[in-house]
C-alpha cells in the first residue's frame, strides 16, 4: 500500500474510531504491522472482525485480549508510528532495544517486548526519550566516559479493551 493511502486510511480509522469510542496506535515496520486497540469491548470485538475480513491483510495474529484499566492511547483515536520514518536518534535509541534485521526494527515475539515497542513508539511521538540519555550522558562525561543512547508478512494485532 503506498504511503499515501495509508495515511488515508489512518485518517478514516481515526474517524470511525472516534465514533465507537477506540483509541489505538499502529506501528509499521518494514512490511509487518502492530496495532493495539482500545476502548468498549463490543466496539473493539466489531472493529478486529472487520479487519480480520479485510482483504488487504494477510497473517493476521491476535497477540493480546484482555481487561485493561487505564488506557494507554486515549489522546490518539489511531496514530501511525512509521519506524522507517523516524530520525537517527529514536531509531537508535529502537534498535538498541529490539532486534533489527537488514535495518529493520522486528515486531517482537514475547509480549512484554511488544508492550515495551508500543509504548516506546508512544513516547516517541509524545517526547524524546532519548534525549534524556544524552544528557545523562553529557552530565556524566566528567566522571566517566559517556555511553551512546541505544536503543515476514506477518501483522500482529493486539486489541484490548477498557
Amino acid at each position: 500500500m503506498p504511503n499515501e493511502d495509508l495515511r488515508q486510511l489512518m485518517r478514516e480509522s481515526a474517524d470511525n474510531n472516534r465514533g465507537a469510542g477506540i483509541t489505538g496506535l499502529l506501528i509499521l515496520s518494514g512490511d509487518a504491522f502492530l496495532q493495539v486497540l482500545e476502548g468498549p469491548a463490543d466496539a473493539v470485538n466489531e472493529l478486529f472482525g472487520h479487519i480480520m475480513r479485510d482483504p488487504r491483510h494477510h497473517d493476521l495474529r491476535l497477540i493480546s485480549y484482555e481487561q485493561i484499566g487505564p488506557t494507554y492511547f486515549d489522546d490518539w483515536d489511531m496514530h501511525l508510528v512509521d519506524l522507517f520514518d523516524l530520525s537517527k536518534h529514536p531509531r537508535q535509541y529502537l534498535a538498541g532495544k529490539y532486534r533489527v534485521e537488514n535495518g529493520v526494527v522486528q515486531i517482537p515475539e514475547r509480549l512484554h517486548e511488544v508492550y515495551g515497542l508500543l509504548l516506546d513508539a508512544k513516547a516517541i511521538c509524545t517526547g524524546r526519550p532519548w534525549d534524556e540519555d544524552l544528557r545523562t550522558s553529557t552530565d556524566t562525561a566528567a566522571s566517566s566516559t559517556p555511553q551512546p543512547a541505544t536503543a515476514g508478512d506477518t501483522p500482529a494485532h493486539n486489541p484490548e479493551t477498557d
